[in-house]
């Protein structure tokens, strides 16, 4: 057989091998890095900015509330969001740089943020994050003992509170745990991060899935005897049906939160809260905060440090965090 019919054979071999292999699928323009005017040239300080308005109807739909609005970060603000940036393992501000879309803010967004993925021309995976600019006003005992109380029914007589410290705002918690979760999407820390994210472009080998399948089940099923009762009505923020769970239930709830080793509710509920929450509360032990959870109740308050529960969970999670 000559050269040129050899070389044509193999190709029409090779076209016909790749076309029966799995195709990309079709995405809507908002998954589509195309819609973000990205360049991983400009500065970070250039991708803080407004909400598109795709992704702001998107949010608006989903936690139908027509009232959430673009928030424009002033200088300062943008400043203070940077300087916490850096305050992280350097992995995060590198990461950043190359897959962050942007960085916006949604007025009165239920919770302290999410983060969502898009795919660019590459078939790369890009990310970006919404943040609540109350993160700016509020201190990281503030937001953290507001979102442990939006878990539970309200009774009088008991009360949740998170210590965590008040040098730093809750803006540092809220780019830690989604910066995480950003992270976790462009370099896959876990199996996957979301069920969203159609699994062609999931990564095929991840930096910590031994790790987070030796603990999980499924994405957000735990092992046999890490699992506890109440996790499965864990809800934040009114979102999921919730609050779900009497504050009466909250010992016996954190009793097995402890006992699973893991470092928080919101971090119970599948293995990217997980990896998210132990970085970030990694983080923040590094920084010199504290993390302190008390219960009052008409009875005896009821403390717990989960830190110490979760033991070097948290470091061993930074560990693959850094690694990639």
């Amino acid at each position: 057989m000559n050269l040129p019919l050899k070389a044509a054979l193999l190709a029409a071999l090779l076209g016909a091998f790749q076309g029966c292999g799995p195709k990309a699928p079709e995405l809507p323009a908002m998954s589509r890095l195309e819609s973000y005017a990205f360049s991983p040239a400009s500065p970070l300080a250039d991708r803080i900015k407004a909400v598109p308005r795709g992704v702001l109807d998107y949010f608006s739909a989903e936690d139908k509330r027509p009232d959430y609005a673009s928030y424009s970060p002033s200088p300062s603000e943008k400043k203070l969001l940077l300087d916490y940036l850096r305050l992280l393992p350097p992995v995060y501000e590198k990461t950043f740089k190359a897959r962050c879309a942007g960085v916006y803010f949604i007025s009165g967004f239920m919770g302290n943020g999410v983060t969502n993925w898009v795919i660019g021309p590459d078939e790369k995976v890009y990310f970006y994050i919404i943040l609540n600019p109350d993160a700016f006003k509020k201190s990281l005992s503030q937001t953290l003992t507001e979102r442990e109380r939006s878990c539970f029914i309200p009774r009088k007589g008991w009360d949740v509170r998170v210590e965590a410290g008040d040098k730093y705002k809750g803006l540092l918690y809220a780019l830690a745990h989604e910066g995480t979760h950003g992270l976790d999407y462009a370099a896959g820390i876990t199996p996957y991060t979301d069920d969203t994210m159609p699994a062609y472009y999931r990564p095929r080998r991840t930096v910590a899935g031994s790790f987070f399948l030796r603990r999980w089940e499924a994405y957000s099923k735990p092992r046999p005897g890490l699992d506890f009762p109440g996790r499965e009505r864990i809800t934040f923020y009114g979102l999921g049906g919730g609050p779900r769970l009497d504050i009466a239930e909250a010992e016996r709830l954190y009793k097995g939160l402890l006992a699973g080793g893991f470092i928080s509710l919101y971090g119970a509920r599948s293995w990217a809260e997980e990896l998210a929450e132990l970085a970030t509360f990694s983080a923040l032990d590094t920084l010199g905060q504290p993390y302190v959870i008390t219960l009052a109740s008409p009875g005896k308050p009821y403390t717990l440090k989960p830190m110490t529960a979760a033991g070097d969970l948290t470091y061993q999670a930074m560990e693959y965090v850094e690694r990639i």
